[in-house]
């Protein structure tokens, strides 16, 4: 597995977005509609919904049907809210031809029954496991090639600061604001972020690539417009090479060893099996190999042409 440096170009590679608020500030509506402007030809959407069936609530609103005519599917999962059964899921979708998928609310594979918190206090308080669970989503929802829309719940939050440490020598009460429900790194990768007002509907960018403000610095009620343009800039990038988040995925996976890439090979369809056929699955059967192996068993050795090989 060498190492490669080459020219830098934006890339036309799905997208991740969010939009955040409280119950009723119209996340999903705002993001069914910006789905719709995302999708392409033929194109479908659909809702991981674990909201218990509200992900169908706009069904037969006239409004979503305007600009989703031929409306819009639902994967409705249940706790525990686990994030590899979000993966699971994604998987599901994905396998299935969906090329942009809501998930509503992703906020559940952090703080929802069976998510992050408390995989934490079944773990007697070690948030490793947590971390480890939450990086494996994080990255799944990165190398889809679907374009993924996370809906999360956000509260208001107050900071108390301590009276030693405050200049009026009282204990003072700070308000954040309302803030999304997730880990604290979650936007860090994501292109877009909106913070959705639960008066007016109005939607904010607080995350935006410097490249989109020209389009979305300023706040607005979302229309497929938006996804459209959203679209439009994105495909104006070069276009990726056929099964490239497939075989970053699996290279991903196969660090984590060998049982555990077996199980998404197996799970692949006969077409993606074949895509990685080859030097690259073998490659990944090398990594996952190593990847079991005790650390202590294991050196890095250099090839005449430069490649690393790490072997026993």
């Amino acid at each position: 597995m060498s190492l490669e440096i080459k020219r830098a170009m934006r890339r036309a590679l799905p997208m991740q977005l969010a939009f955040y608020g409280p119950s009723g500030s119209g996340k999903t509506f705002s993001a069914l509609k910006f789905a719709a402007g995302i999708l392409g030809p033929n194109e479908k959407v659909v809702i991981i919904d674990t909201e218990r069936g509200r992900g169908s609530l706009y069904a037969d609103n006239k409004k979503i049907l305007a600009d989703l005519p031929g409306g819009y599917d639902v994967l409705e999962l249940d706790a525990p809210y686990h994030p590899k059964r979000f993966i699971e899921a994604l998987d599901v979708c994905e396998n299935a031809g969906y090329k942009v998928c809501l998930i509503d609310s992703a906020s559940d594979s952090w703080d929802g029954p069976g998510g992050c918190t408390d995989i934490a206090e079944q773990n007697s308080g070690r948030w490793a496991p947590s971390k480890l669970a939450n990086k494996r989503l994080m990255t799944r929802i990165q190398l889809s090639d679907m374009n993924i829309i996370c809906l999360l719940k956000a509260q208001d939050k107050t900071k108390i600061i301590d009276k030693k440490d405050s200049a009026s020598g009282k204990q003072e009460y700070i308000s954040l604001g309302m803030c999304p429900i997730c880990e604290k790194n979650f936007f860090y990768p994501l292109l877009l972020g909106f913070s959705v007002d639960p008066k007016t509907h109005v939607s904010t960018a607080t995350k935006c690539d410097d490249n989109l403000l020209f389009l979305f610095g300023e706040p607005r009620l979302i229309t497929k417009a938006d996804g459209e343009r959203l679209r439009a800039w994105n495909l104006s990038g070069t276009p990726l090479e056929d099964n490239e988040q497939l075989k970053k995925r699996s290279r991903v996976i196969a660090e984590e060893g060998m049982d555990t890439y077996k199980q998404f090979f197996a799970g692949l369809s006969k077409a993606q099996q074949k895509a990685l056929a080859g030097p690259w699955h073998e490659e990944n059967k090398f990594l996952a190999e190593q990847a079991d192996k005790p650390a202590d068993e294991l050196t890095v050795g250099e090839q005449p042409d430069g490649t690393l090989v790490v072997s026993k």
